[in-house]
Formats: structure tokens, C-alpha cells, sequence
């Protein structure tokens, strides 16, 4: 017997096992069924077993050890009943396949084996720390040891030299070390997964809990403002020209506060409803005589470089809201005036909207969190418009890209599917179930 090659065929057996049981885990990161969840163990298992058996480490004439029962036993326990049942079969037959000789004496060795994992599998499953199942893990793998060992004193005495029971001895505790290793790490990726769920579940309510400070804070103000004005419209010696501002100041609150909840809305359920094909140059068209006024205000000039006639699939009034916030967004970038190019082209079968301006610009640190619950460049920002522009877009099936340099200005380029008007029937349906 040959110290290294053994070991090297022992570190080959073991590289099979980590390589199918890391991809098993792998596999159940994702939510799957149950029925593919043991399917997937099976797998895992039984081709660990077939490659083990594949290379193993000779003791004498047709009598092999190896470590088959490593990925037997673990499969069984995480399988259940029914997966210990298969993997019995397909260790059997593989041994059948490699010979004869010695076939009974395996054949005796894994049925009491599996005898003992029947027993010892429900015990296992109702453990509720790694503690008990690693005690049950430990028992079935002495009991492994113990029928192989009784096996080669039995039934292959002659080879049991000195040197071989030194090397089986070592070999046992090897794979009973093997098993409780592999069990560990296999509820330890397990326990992460559970807290990397929780972790997200957090993550999820502390953005819920942040948009609705946010919401709660940015309504409070326009609502008490009116308040304050409506209280004052009690005082009789108020002259008609003072009623009739504090109504307007009080009315123009009350839009601002509908416009927030708006726009939560949106973000809330950004579902398309009333979908329909929009030729975006016309939109584009309709959308700059809206912002236009703000873009005077702040010498902005606007330029919208069209193309032919271009059509996508979405609802008119939010893409309205996604475009017209993008735009605000831009033009407040720019405080001491500039200019804002929006252009329009076809690439690669998709639409290609840019909206470039020449404001202030964003760190990359910043690009990242864009779009992200209560984050925005601005000093008295919500971030809840942005958030708005990415969840429309999302919901038409589109994607955003965003390049800027801080002092050079920012550009979006946001990317839509391209609709055949002929074909609009289709597309709709086809938005339309993406978006639920």
C-alpha cells in the first residue's frame, strides 16, 4: 500500500462529495419544491457515490475501501426514507457493476446500514438543534464503522495486515470526521440562508418604514400650512385681495400634498393599468410644454432631438409622470441655468430615450443609491420622484442607465421594448402580465 497515491485518491473522493453537495446548496438558495429539493439530494448524492466507488483505494484482491458512505449517509439524513432507499440501490449496483467478488459482504454491510438510517432518520428530522442531529449523525457513522469493520475481520481476514489495520483505523475515524464536517456544513449554509431571508425581510420593512416617515413628513407640512391659512380666512377685517391669496397659497399646498401621495402610490403599485400605444415623440412633445414654464424660470433651454415615428406599450399617464419627474430632476440639477437634450433613436430593436443635462452631476457612490427610499442630491429632497421613475420604467419592461460626472452633468438613458404598432394586441398582453 502506497501512502500518497492512497491519499490522493482519499482527497479526490472528497473533492466529489464538497463539488455536488455546494452545488445542491446552491440549488436550495432558490425557493423550489419540496419533490425537487429531494430530487436534487438524490443527485447530489448518488453521483458522489458512483465516483467514490469510481476511485477507490485497494486493501487486497477485489476488496476496496472508499468513501461511499459519506455521501450515503448524508443524503439519507437529508432526503429522508425514500432518498435512502435510491441511494442504497444505486450503491449496490455500482458495486455489482465493479465485480462480484465481494459483492454479498457489501451487499450485508449497506443493508444494515440503511437498517439503521431508517431508524434513525426521523430521529433526526424532529431535532431542533445541530447538536442533536450531529449526536444522531455520529451514531449511524459508528455504526458504519463498526459493520464494515466486522465485515473485512469476518470475511477478509487474510488481508488485514498490520499495516492495513493501522491504515483502516485511521480510515474510519477519517470518514466518521468526514460526515459530522460535512452535516455541519451543510446546517451551516442552511442557517445563513434563513438569516440572509430575515436580513431581507428587515431590509425590506426598514425602506417601508423610511418611505413612510417620509410620506407622514412631506404631507404634514403642506396640510398644516393650509390649516394655518384657513384659520386666518376667519378674521373679518381681512380684505378680498388677502382671502383670495390665502385660498390660492392654501390650495396650492393642498396639490402638493396630493402630488406626494401620487407618487407613493406609484411607487407602491407601480402596475400598469390602461395600457396603450404611445408614440413617443408626440408624448415627448406634451410632456415639454408642461416643465417648459419651470425650464424658463431657470434658464434651462430644452432641445428633444426626434426620430420617425416610435411606439412603445405603456400607460400614458404614468409614463407621463416618469418622463415629467425625470425632467424636473434635471432642470433643478441645473441652478444657474444650462441646457437639457433629450434624445430619441432605435437601438438594437429597442427604444433609446437619453435625457442629458449639463447640471451639477453625481458621485458614483451617489448613481448607486439612486433610486433607492429616502435618497436624494437635493437639500429638501424625498428621493420618492426617482424612486417613481424607476418603478414606472420597470413596469413597462424598460431598464435605466445613468452616467454622470460630478460638475459635467448627468445623462439617463432609459431603454424600452420596441411595439410593431401592427402588433400592439399582443405586446399589451404581454406588459400587461409582466406588470402583475
Amino acid at each position: 500500500m502506497n501512502v500518497f497515491p492512497d491519499l490522493q485518491i482519499l482527497l479526490l473522493n472528497l473533492f466529489f462529495i464538497f463539488i455536488f453537495f455546494f452545488v445542491y446548496l446552491k440549488f436550495i438558495e432558490k425557493k423550489i419544491h419540496q419533490l425537487t429539493n429531494k430530487l436534487l439530494i438524490f443527485l447530489a448524492s448518488g453521483s458522489s457515490i458512483v465516483l467514490c466507488m469510481t476511485f477507490s483505494i485497494p486493501l487486497g484482491p477485489d476488496q476496496v475501501i472508499d468513501m461511499r458512505y459519506v455521501p450515503f449517509i448524508v443524503g439519507a439524513f437529508y432526503g429522508g426514507r425514500r432518498i435512502a432507499l435510491l441511494l442504497f440501490l444505486v450503491l449496490i449496483t455500482c458495486r455489482l457493476g465493479l465485480g462480484s467478488s465481494g459483492f454479498y459482504t457489501n451487499l450485508a454491510g449497506g443493508a444494515l446500514l440503511l437498517t439503521s438510517l431508517w431508524f434513525m432518520i426521523p430521529r433526526f428530522e424532529k431535532s431542533v438543534n445541530l447538536t442533536q442531529k450531529m449526536r444522531c449523525v455520529m451514531e449511524v457513522a459508528f455504526l458504519s464503522a463498526l459493520f464494515t469493520g466486522a465485515s473485512l475481520s469476518l470475511f477478509h481476514s487474510d488481508i488485514m495486515s498490520l499495516k492495513n489495520l493501522l491504515f483502516f483505523v485511521v480510515f474510519i475515524y477519517l470518514q466518521i470526521l468526514v460526515i459530522l464536517l460535512f452535516v455541519k456544513f451543510i446546517e451551516r449554509a442552511r442557517s445563513d440562508m434563513a438569516l440572509s431571508l430575515e436580513v431581507r425581510k428587515f431590509e425590506k420593512l426598514k425602506s417601508v418604514s423610511e418611505v413612510a416617515a417620509t410620506i407622514s413628513h412631506e404631507v404634514r407640512n403642506p396640510l398644516t400650512a393650509t390649516r394655518g391659512f384657513i384659520q386666518l380666512l376667519g378674521d373679518h377685517n381681512l380684505t378680498v385681495e388677502e382671502k383670495n391669496l390665502y385660498i390660492s397659497i392654501s390650495l396650492e399646498e393642498l396639490d402638493k400634498a396630493a402630488s406626494i401621495i401620487g407618487d407613493y402610490l406609484t411607487f407602491a403599485t407601480p402596475s400598469l393599468e390602461n395600457i396603450e400605444m404611445l408614440e413617443l415623440n408626440k408624448e415627448l412633445d406634451s410632456i415639454i410644454e408642461t416643465v417648459m414654464p419651470l425650464a424658463l424660470t431657470n434658464l434651462i433651454d430644452i432641445e428633444l432631438q426626434k426620430t420617425g415615428a416610435i411606439h412603445v406599450a405603456g400607460e400614458r399617464e404614468k409614463f407621463h409622470q416618469c418622463v415629467t419627474n425625470l425632467l424636473k430632476n434635471s432642470i433643478e440639477a441645473m441652478p444657474h441655468g444650462g441646457k437639457l437634450i433629450i434624445t430619441l433613436q432605435e437601438v438594437d430593436g429597442k427604444v433609446s430615450m437619453t435625457v442629458a443635462d449639463t447640471g451639477v452631476g453625481m458621485t458614483e457612490e451617489q448613481i448607486e443609491r439612486l433610486g433607492t427610499p429616502y435618497f436624494s442630491t437635493k437639500v429638501n429632497g424625498t428621493g420618492l420622484g426617482t424612486m417613481v421613475v424607476f418603478s414606472i420604467v420597470k413596469a413597462m419592461m424598460g431598464e435605466i442607465k445613468v452616467d454622470s460626472k460630478p460638475g459635467k452633468g448627468t445623462c439617463f438613458t432609459i431603454l424600452f421594448p420596441l411595439v410593431d404598432p401592427s402588433q400592439s394586441s399582443t405586446e399589451q398582453v404581454k406588459i400587461k402580465e409582466f406588470s402583475r
